[in-house]
């Protein structure tokens, strides 16, 4: 029996409706993939409806199924933290909180996401794990208007999805993160972190810098393919990234052992058409061993 999967995802310049169905035992189909030229900006502004209304008229075709949301936040404020090792779901949801309201000045316009690092071995009796908080008002506007018409199965920023798609592959994924604001480099492998690293960043020259630098200290992008992403990932800062650290870059993408049976049917290829369908085989897959939540 095959399973459906609606998901949107929204990020600064765009946003993307997919529908994705399961398709024997590995393979997936899409019913739809449609990319629009609006995004957050015009979702901060009296346009919210408007393109939100555009995006609902396009799934007509399946009133009342399920919808997993990525919506991009603008900005994280990163926490490692430790917890202990049997804390379940829910307990690490109140520990997080109390980390929320030492770290953050308003907690109550911030989500949360929690996700473990794979470097924790078995015996110990703490677990790191990485805490991501964001402003919630974009992804709150988001949901509370499509929760109308469907069932919110999943809510939250792109790093879930992202992490999700490692554990679809082999190598460790290396996806480096060029945005106005700040420069983002993680790695993860079955759908655990190996690093993430945040840095906020006012121009150019900042964004190129701390870019080069987590690239050049970091012995596994040598290693492996890193994929890079982003408002700012323009053809000539990608250029100059990758020849100041002769390290091969290339566009993110879906995992090639992700097979999707009819892509020549749609364009699937921008970065919020990736993200959204990043987001469907998260929310198809149930239960991705992570933890989100909103404060």
């Amino acid at each position: 029996m095959s399973n459906n999967q609606i998901a949107c995802s929204i990020n600064t310049t765009e946003c993307t409706v997919v529908r994705l169905t399961t398709s024997g035992s590995t393979g997936y189909s899409l019913s739809t993939c449609k990319t629009f030229q609006s995004g957050l900006g015009e979702l901060a502004s009296g346009k919210r409806k408007r393109i939100l209304n555009k995006l609902e008229r396009h799934l007509k075709e399946w009133p009342k199924e399920d919808i997993a949301l990525c919506v991009e936040p603008g900005n994280y404020l990163p926490l490692p933290a430790y917890f202990p090792a049997e804390a379940s779901p829910e307990e690490c949801k109140e520990y997080s909180a109390i980390e929320a309201g030492f770290f953050l000045t308003q907690p109550e316009q911030y989500r949360c996401e929690n996700t473990r690092y794979s470097d924790n071995t078995d015996g110990e009796l703490l677990k790191k794990h990485l805490l991501l908080f964001y402003p919630e008002e974009q992804c709150r506007t988001v949901s509370e208007f499509f929760s109308t018409n469907h069932r919110i199965v999943f809510s939250g920023s792109p790093q879930l999805p992202m992490l999700y798609l490692s554990r679809l592959t082999e190598e460790p994924q290396v996806i480096l993160e060029l945005e106005n604001n700040y420069v983002l480099l993680s790695i993860s492998r079955n759908g655990r972190i190996d690093y993430f690293s945040f840095h906020q960043v006012k121009n150019r020259e900042e964004r190129e810098y701390f870019a080069i630098k987590e690239l050049v200290d970091n012995p596994v992008c040598r290693e492996t393919s890193v994929q890079v992403t982003g408002t700012m990932a323009d053809t000539m800062i990608v250029a100059l990234i990758g020849k100041e650290t002769s390290i091969a870059l290339k566009t993110f993408g879906i995992p090639p052992s992700i097979s999707i049976s009819n892509p020549h049917n749609f364009s699937i290829s921008s970065v919020s058409a990736v993200k959204a369908i990043s987001t469907a085989l998260m929310a198809l897959a149930e239960n991705d061993g992570t933890t989100t939540f909103s404060r």
